[in-house]
């Protein structure tokens, strides 16, 4: 999923409007959390995937997909929180009504803020979001720091990638107790490996004398007046929208 997403990101149709595409999903994230949530949060959401599917050309399966494992753990919170425990006459429970309300406010909002955030990741490669935090004057140092973060992460995947295809071919996962061994086994690997290549990663920067920049080509970003304003636009709009919406049905 991790790849997908990264080489969606790298090939969509906006891959190369990346200053329209932050503003838009920045103006969406702002709408999302100031905005009423129960009108907002389905709004936000719905454009987020129409922008995405529709407007860049992800993959609905990929978009959908990759936000399903997020809305799981969200759907769980928002659960335990319609749950209300008594102590007065022994152990109690039962739903409480003000936790359903705060559930459903808490879970729209995030519901909105999560497909934002998909939406973002989809569409804007990460040399283009690297050189948006450039030009905000980010510190060098942090800068590096995220590339090579980012860097690792596809290294230690692959890495992952490989244990577990060498474990099932041993057949690590024939049996529950093989594959909870295994599982085990793989995840230690891992760590050691993810140390032992920062050490190197560590060597290899100060054998090239790094010092507190890594020159990287920014990409050829692309901008039209039209797509600065739909950016600028379609957001204010939506937040317009839901404030009139939640008036309206007293939210």
């Amino acid at each position: 999923m991790l790849r997908a997403i990264e080489a969606c990101a790298n090939t969509n149709r906006w891959h190369r409007h990346t200053g329209p595409v932050a503003l838009f999903c920045a103006g969406l994230m702002a709408c999302v959390l100031l905005a009423p949530p129960l009108a907002a949060g389905p709004l936000v959401g719905v454009a987020a995937g129409f922008a995405a599917i529709v407007g860049a050309r992800v993959p609905a399966r990929l978009f959908l997909g990759a936000l399903l494992v997020p809305l799981g753990f969200l759907l769980t919170s928002a659960l335990a929180l319609c749950v209300t425990l008594g102590f007065d006459h022994g152990l109690t429970i039962g739903l409480s009504a003000a936790g359903a309300a705060t559930a459903l406010r808490t879970g729209l909002r995030a519901a909105g803020a999560l497909a934002v955030t998909l939406c973002f990741a989809c569409t804007v490669p990460a040399a283009g979001w690297m050189a948006l935090l450039r030009r905000a004057r980010t510190p060098e140092a942090l800068l590096d720091l995220l590339m090579l973060v980012h860097r690792t992460l596809f290294v230690l995947d692959d890495a992952r990638v490989s244990m577990l295809r060498a474990l099932d071919n041993r057949l690590g996962f024939s049996t529950r107790r093989r594959m909870l061994r295994s599982a085990a086994q793989a995840m230690a690997l891992l760590f050691l490996r993810s140390l032992d290549r920062a050490a190197r990663l560590e060597r290899g920067l100060a054998a090239r004398g790094y010092v507190d920049h890594l020159p990287v080509l920014p990409p050829k970003a692309v901008a039209s007046p039209a797509g600065w304003l739909l950016a600028a636009g379609v957001p204010a709009l939506l937040g317009a929208t839901a404030f009139g919406l939640a008036r309206a049905i007293g939210a």
